[in-house]
């Protein structure tokens, strides 16, 4: 059977590539095994401090041959470091001598994870599986911030782990100094006999070059890098059992109902050996401690939101199904876009169901926004052999509405949903990389279940050169048709620093994962590529980055096209640190399927959007960004962006930033109720402020303030047709149902202050204030001070939360 997508026998073609690509497959190099020294650290009286001083720390030979890696020049570095590494049967020991003149510490204190921030730090990634497979990294930053995360194949690194070892800083006469102890025990590592082989990167930030220095070589730009990292060979590590208890207790004050809460519950983390790992949570608190970013959607697009809960981020990356499932990575060039995914974890205790009640029934915004209490939850990991797997279950509680019906309270009571996750992954590092998992989830309730399933696979060649990733995808519901979907993914390299990727996917119409994973769209099959450049030595500039992709969309069920578009973005590092970014797309005429909310389809025009953004030098006390922008609306209107920020950090413990953005819309194209749509002419302001103050790199006081605010006056009025073609224009309509003005506001906003104290590893005390708003009314002659403070008034949460977190356990 021949299956064809834009007149492309895809069969045929997917076996002339598979061909191709087994030619190519040859023995890949490897450095030699670097056996580390044990030390006695105990004996020696290990501290923690930033001071080499132990006894041990000499005996070690250091670690020299550090390289220019961003950019990617590989040439020697202007300054040398020297890195110790030892290790026991408690855990890893890491030293360096950083050296870099005295004058050009660039020292920012922050928050845990902040990695993206250019400052002076070091890092240090670690494949404990010894095959490439999975690993962990550890960041510390001159001033002792922390950062940590997980990595997997071969560059895919998250900052959603957090792990209870410590780090310390010290400036001294040559630059600053670094001590890191990682303990084994928490990490996750196969069993293994008396020999123990893993592999190791270190890097260094030396912020006023803007540049970062590594051993060994593996720059960004190339392909390979877990599986190319250092051997290193230990002996006689086997760490013992290790468990983790996080009793809390949390009070907040109401202010809109005005009354108290308190809660109490533990998180259990269990690891009997080194490739098994329970985790669970009793009664949990999952109040907000961090804000998400604040988004007015108007479209039938949702929005991705990351996971911030601890519990939620431990042990997840053998959940990681494939690269268009990280929820995290993003592009500073081009757009990676929204993850296809069938585990979204801010589904589990995120907004209830809307309860079906009758149509008297009024339920206050706040009652459908407020997030789903658990009873519990339980997450296992493990490894035997080859074959990792994971076993996740959470259970809801019981959700009560306070609503009223004829104007008289009534509560509501909806039963919470009940979800499990089963996920199998082989893996096979001989010669290159293959790998194949399969993963189902449920959620059950007295609504409907919903139950999802997926096959993926894994192909690296050894040379690192081709990568493919595929993953099929189905789903199951209660009272609907099954649904199927998947893709595959290919990835070429050409030489450092230059790629292509092309990728082709197909989901039905009755594809559904998003009772608990999140695929933006279905009924659709595309084809996507893209091609991108990083060059290095171009004399007026120390890197360049291009970035060019495109796609083809239809829908199945009308065969129409959906979309379609070329985009190009290019990103310049000036060499007074400075950066350029321009961006230019078009899409063509196509056709909107989603945004009548399932009204009928219609013809868009073609479109055209251009960005120019600069950014200064960001190690510098000021600092600031400017750009200007222009796109097409839907309808041949247009609008122009501007954006603006600056920043300020006299010091490493304060800092200012205020970003500004505006957008002035003409013919800005929404959906108004059934088939009728209507064009507007809009403002947006778009004001984000945030002040930090750190007492010392563990005590932290946030100030944060985003806000969204539109005014949008009517325009023309539109019928979708009951067929695909052109909207049709109307008169403005009248009559019962119709509105004497579709003039509107819309202003959410999201503030909070925040203090925060890290008593020990993974140990918190929280105070927070939080108030948020989203707040929608017609429009008449106010100005944005009038509509803020409208909603102001009208908060949906309005909290005072004081939690304390104590780690106990081995």
């Amino acid at each position: 059977m021949r299956v064809r997508l834009f007149g492309i026998d895809v069969r045929g073609t997917a076996l002339a590539i598979l061909f191709l690509l087994s030619s190519q497959v040859m023995a890949a190099s490897s450095a030699p095994p670097l056996p580390l020294q044990r030390v006695h650290a105990a004996e020696d009286g290990f501290a923690i401090d930033g001071e080499l001083t132990e006894p041990f720390w000499k005996t070690i030979a250091p670690v020299t041959d550090f390289k220019v890696l961003e950019p990617d020049t590989l040439q020697p570095t202007k300054h040398a470091t020297r890195l110790y590494l030892g290790y026991d049967a408690r855990g890893l020991y890491v030293g360096a001598e950083l050296e870099q003149p005295t004058d050009s510490y660039v020292s920012r204190l922050s928050g845990r994870d902040q990695f993206q921030l250019n400052r002076d730090n070091m890092a240090i990634t670690i494949d404990t599986s010894g095959q490439g497979l999975y690993g962990n990294w550890f960041g510390i930053a001159l001033g002792d911030s922390l950062m940590d995360g997980t990595v997997l194949p071969e560059r895919k690194f998250q900052n959603d782990w957090d792990g209870p070892w410590r780090g310390r800083t010290r400036k001294t006469e040559f630059g600053w100094a670094a001590e890191l102890f990682i303990p084994w025990s928490m990490v996750t590592m196969p069993a293994s006999g008396d020999l123990r082989n893993m592999g190791v990167y270190v890097s260094r930030k030396v912020a006023y070059l803007d540049e970062r220095w590594g051993w060994p070589e593996v720059p960004p730009t190339a392909q390979k890098f877990l599986s190319n990292l250092q051997p290193i060979q230990m002996r006689d590590v086997a760490p013992r059992q290790q468990y983790n208890i996080y009793p809390f207790a949390a009070a907040g004050y109401d202010r809109i109902e005005g009354d108290m809460k308190y809660r109490a519950g533990v998180d259990m983390f269990w690891r009997p050996s080194t490739n098994f790992q329970m985790n669970a949570t009793l009664n949990p608190d999952f109040g907000n401690v961090e804000s998400d970013e604040v988004v007015i959607n108007l479209t039938a697009l949702e929005v991705f939101f990351p996971e911030k809960r601890l519990f939620f981020l431990e042990g997840q990356e053998v959940y990681v199904t494939s690269p268009r499932g990280d929820v995290r990575g993003r592009s500073l060039v081009g757009n990676q876009g929204s993850p296809y995914t069938l585990l979204n974890t801010r589904r589990i205790g995120g907004k209830p169901r809307r309860p079906g009640v009758p149509a008297n029934t009024v339920i206050p915004q706040r009652e459908l926004e407020a997030p789903t209490e658990l009873k519990g939850a339980i997450n296992t990991t493990g490894q035997t052999g080859r074959l990792r797997y994971g076993f996740l279950a959470a259970f809801e509680d019981e959700v009560k509405f306070h609503t009223r019906q004829n104007g008289t309270p009534v509560n509501v009571h909806q039963t919470g949903n009940d979800y499990g996750v089963a996920r199998l992954l082989y893996e096979n590092n001989d010669s290159g990389y293959r790998a194949a998992g399969v993963m189902l989830t449920s959620v059950l309730n007295d609504y409907r279940d919903a139950m999802t399933w997926g096959l993926d696979g894994h192909w690296l060649s050894p040379t690192g050169k081709v990568k493919i990733d595929a993953q099929y995808m189905g789903s199951d519901i209660e009272g609907a048709s099954q649904g199927h979907g998947g893709f595959v993914d290919v990835e070429y390299q050409f030489r450092r620093g230059m790629f292509y990727r092309a990728g082709l996917e197909a989901f039905d119409r009755h594809l559904d994962v998003n009772d608990l994973g999140f695929l933006q769209r279905v009924d659709m099959y595309r084809f996507r590529n893209s091609f991108t450049l990083t060059t290095t030595g171009l004399g007026f500039a120390r890197e360049n980055q291009f970035d060019m992709r495109g796609f083809l969309q239809k829908n199945f069920s009308q065969s129409l096209l959906t979309g379609a578009g070329v985009f190009f973005s290019d990103r310049v590092s000036l060499n007074n640190l400075s950066y350029l970014t321009t961006r230019l797309s078009w899409q063509p005429t196509q056709f909107d399927d989603l945004n009548s909310f399932g009204n009928g389809t219609y013809r868009v025009e073609e479109r055209l959007e251009t960005t120019l953004l600069w950014e200064s030098d960001t190690t510098r006390s000021w600092f600031y960004t400017s750009g200007l922008g222009y796109k097409s609306e839907n309808l041949g209107g247009h609008a122009w962006v501007w954006d603006a920020s600056i920043g300020w950090r006299p010091s490493d413990r304060f800092g200012v930033t205020l970003a500004v953005q505006y957008q002035d819309r003409q013919g800005w194209l929404l959906h108004q109720s059934g088939r009728l749509m209507g064009t507007f002419d809009a403002e947006q302001w778009m004001p984000n402020l945030s002040v930090d103050f750190f007492f010392n790199a563990r005590q932290q006081l946030r100030l944060s303030m985003q806000v969204v605010g539109i005014k949008a006056r009517e325009d023309e009025f539109f019928l979708v047709p009951e067929r695909p073609g052109n909207l049709r224009t109307i008169a403005k309509p009248t009559g019962p149902g119709s509105r004497a003005s579709y003039d509107f506001s819309k202003t959410q906003y999201s503030l909070q202050i925040r203090y925060r104290w890290e008593l020990a590893p993974l140990s918190d005390l929280f105070i927070v204030y939080t108030r948020q708003a989203d707040f929608g009314a017609l429009l008449g002659d106010q100005e944005f001070g009038q509509v803020f403070n409208d909603a102001w008034d009208a908060p949906l949460a309005n909290f005072l939360i004081m939690k304390l977190r104590y780690r106990l356990g081995s």
